[in-house]
């Protein structure tokens, strides 16, 4: 399988170091995500043109969402964070602790952490996943990142989708589209682009190729916009746009935060790798 990458260089050099981070620590496709993780979380909030010290403890979602009750102790949010932390040291084998000391890899870099960190972070996902996918996936296909829709559907209107509007991920097989990725590091719930995305492209998509998947890649831990996309993925809807709705690891937004029900849909970036060999 090959990787198209980007002009980017700044994805480019998150794709070197999670190479780096795989070879040293001897990691497979089971802990892709992990170092994912340490490259793009951090447990600092980007406040005033620089990183500052927060709860010490990943910041999973909108900073004014953490803080403490009257009586002192961690709201819900704050508690989530530290169980993710938890189970984050767990994953490393370190000490809780020291956890905040570990995520953030990719801001450190000399040539990042001066960036206001949003864009940087959403190409870096990107390409992370796309690097996922050719990395530890099927060897017979081809990804392809940035690709333009015009390009990929000659004489196909799009909507609302810009000219210049780009699939972030397309994959293919013997020269035919067989997936869709489209990827977000979080979301706003009132604008889901993963949403807004499949609707514009998969009727397209599965004009050319019936088959065409489209999944929706996120490290999203607010449950209400998780489960605004998965009510419009193949699980719960029939004929969904969306086959299925793609977290960086599910165990951390579901089980270990005890909102089961409807998340159990959501795939790991390490099952839609392996479902890759279905992609035809």
């Amino acid at each position: 399988m090959s990787r198209r990458g980007t002009s980017n260089r700044n994805a480019e050099l998150a794709v070197d170091l999670f190479r780096d981070l795989l070879v040293k620590r001897g990691w497979e496709l089971n802990k892709a995500w992990l170092a994912i993780a340490v490259l793009l979380m951090t447990c600092e909030i980007w406040r005033d043109g620089r990183w500052r010290a927060f709860h010490d403890a990943p910041v999973l979602r909108e900073s004014n969402d953490y803080g403490l009750t009257k009586a002192g102790a961690p709201n819900r949010a704050l508690k989530d964070a530290f169980l993710v932390r938890q189970q984050l040291s767990h994953e490393l084998d370190i000490d809780p602790t020291t956890v905040c000391h570990e995520l953030g890899r990719y801001f450190q870099h000399p040539a990042i952490i001066g960036l206001q960190p949003n864009n940087p972070r959403g190409h870096a996902f990107r390409s992370l996943v796309a690097e996922t996918v050719a990395h530890f996936g099927d060897r017979g296909l081809d990804v392809i990142e940035e690709e333009s829709p015009h390009t990929l559907f000659p004489g196909y209107a799009f909507g609302s989708r810009s000219r210049d509007a780009r699939i972030d991920i397309a994959v293919k097989r013997d020269g035919r589209p067989v997936a869709l990725i489209t990827t977000r590091w979080t979301y706003r719930h009132d604008r889901v682009d993963i949403i807004e995305e499949a609707l514009a492209y998969v009727h397209a998509a599965r004009a050319v190729n019936n088959n065409c998947r489209f999944f929706g890649v996120t490290s999203e831990f607010g449950t209400a916009r998780l489960k605004k996309v998965l009510y419009q993925t193949e699980p719960l809807t029939s004929n969904a746009a969306i086959n299925r709705l793609v977290h960086l690891n599910p165990k951390l937004p579901g089980p270990l935060i005890s909102r089961n029900g409807v998340l159990r849909a959501m795939w790991s970036l390490e099952q839609m790798v392996h479902d890759s060999y279905n992609w035809t």
